[in-house]
C-alpha cells in the first residue's frame, strides 16, 4: 500500500498505446535494406519507457509506403510503474514528457495527425481473484480462445501447487484479460494488497468502430484526448456486450436448467434403483456437485422449493449450512456495480 494513491486505482483508463501516422524527425542513423524491386529505410528505437518505428519503403513503380508507429505506456512515464492507470489528463502530461525526453535525444515528433493503433484499457478491482474465480469464469466462459494461465505455489498442499490466476480470450480485433495483478507486480512494497485487474485491448480498427460509430468521434489522439468520458464508454460497452450480457444469458438459459435435469436424473437413478431392488445413492448434493455447476447456493434452494415441498425447510436449512460460502450471484451483483457505476 506504500506510495499508492487509491483514488487511481479503481477506475477506467489507459494502460499501454500505440500512436501511428506520427512525424518523426531525427539525425540518427536509418537501417537501409533492399529486396527485388523495393528499398526500405527503417529507424527504430527501443527503450525502456518507450518505442519508436519509422520505416520508408521505396518501390519500382515510384510508390512510396510510410509507416510511422509510437508505443509507450503513459504511467510508466508518470509513475515507473503500470498499477494505476492513465485518464485523459493524463495521458497528456505523459505526451508532454516524453516529448521532452525524445528532444533531449534529439528526436522530434508530431502528433498533430497521430491515430489510435493499438490501445488497453483497463479497471482494477479490489478483490481477490481466487474468491471471485467462479463468476470470472462465468463471464469469460463462451468466449472464443479461452485460456486459463496459473501459477505455481511453492510449499503448498497438492491441491494449492497449481492456483488460476488468468483468464484470457477474445478475438483478432480485441481481447479481454482478467488477472491477480499483485502476482503479476510481484513487489510486496509497491503492491502490498490484493488488486484485480480487467483488461480490453483493441486493435486500430475496433477501437475506430467503438468511437466512431457507436460514440460519434473519430478514432485520433485529438478526439481522445478531447473527450472525458470515451474511455468509460468504450469499457463499459464492451463489457455488457461480450462479458456481462452473454453470462446471465447462459446462467438463466443453461447453467441453472442444466442443474435442475441434474438434479431430476439423480431421483429418476434412485427411484428406478428402488425398483429394481438396487441400492440408492444417498447425497443428491454431492452427486450436483460432481456433475453439475452449483453457481449459487440459491439455484438448490429453487429446485428444492419445487421439486421437494414436503422437506423444504430441512433441506433449505442444509444447504444454507453447507453451500452458503456459493454465494456467487451475490459477487455478480456486486461486481456489476464496481465496473457499471463509472
Amino acid at each position: 500500500m506504500i506510495g499508492l494513491d487509491r483514488d487511481k486505482l479503481e477506475r477506467v483508463g489507459i494502460d499501454k498505446l500505440v500512436l501511428s501516422g506520427i512525424k518523426i524527425e531525427t539525425d540518427k542513423k536509418s537501417l537501409f535494406t533492399e529486396g527485388q524491386g523495393w528499398v526500405e529505410e527503417k529507424f527504430e528505437i527501443k527503450e525502456e519507457l518507450f518505442s519508436i518505428e519509422k520505416t520508408i519503403k521505396l518501390y519500382e513503380s515510384g510508390e512510396v509506403r510510410e509507416t510511422t508507429y509510437l508505443r509507450f505506456n503513459p504511467n510508466r512515464l508518470l509513475h515507473g510503474h503500470n498499477i494505476y492507470n492513465a485518464r485523459n489528463f493524463e495521458l497528456k502530461e505523459s505526451i508532454n514528457r516524453l516529448m521532452s525526453l525524445l528532444d533531449s535525444k534529439n528526436i522530434s515528433i508530431d502528433l498533430s495527425e497521430a491515430k489510435i493503433s493499438e490501445i488497453e484499457i483497463n479497471i482494477n478491482l479490489d478483490l481477490i481473484f481466487e474468491e471471485y474465480k467462479e463468476v470470472f469464469t462465468l463471464l469469460f466462459l463462451k468466449l472464443p480462445k479461452l485460456r486459463k494461465i496459473g501459477n505455481i505455489n511453492l510449499n503448498e498442499s497438492y491441491k494449492k501447487l497449481f492456483a488460476d490466476s488468468t483468464l484470457d480470450g477474445g478475438w483478432k480485433s480485441h481481447k479481454v484479460r482478467i488477472y491477480d495483478k499483485q502476482r503479476e507486480v510481484d513487489d510486496k512494497h509497491l503492491l502490498g494488497f490484493d488488486l484485480t485487474r480487467l483488461e480490453w485491448w483493441l486493435s486500430s480498427s475496433t477501437y475506430k468502430y467503438y468511437a466512431s460509430e457507436r460514440f460519434n468521434i473519430d478514432n485520433t489522439l485529438e478526439a481522445l484526448l478531447g473527450d472525458h468520458n470515451i474511455l468509460d464508454k468504450i469499457f463499459i460497452e464492451l463489457c455488457y456486450e461480450k462479458l456481462f450480457k452473454e453470462a446471465y444469458r447462459y446462467l438463466e438459459k443453461e447453467l441453472e436448467p442444466n442443474l435442475e435435469l441434474s438434479y431430476l436424473e439423480f431421483k429418476k437413478q434412485n427411484k428406478l434403483a428402488r425398483a429394481t431392488g438396487r441400492s440408492s445413492q444417498r447425497n443428491v448434493y454431492k452427486y450436483l456437485e460432481d456433475n453439475s455447476w452449483i453457481f449459487d447456493y440459491s439455484n438448490l434452494e429453487n429446485i428444492i422449493s419445487i421439486h421437494d415441498k414436503p422437506h423444504k425447510t430441512r433441506e433449505i436449512e442444509r444447504i444454507k449450512k453447507n453451500y452458503s460460502h456459493l454465494n456467487n450471484k451475490e459477487k455478480l451483483s456486486y461486481l456489476v456495480g464496481k465496473i457499471f457505476n463509472h
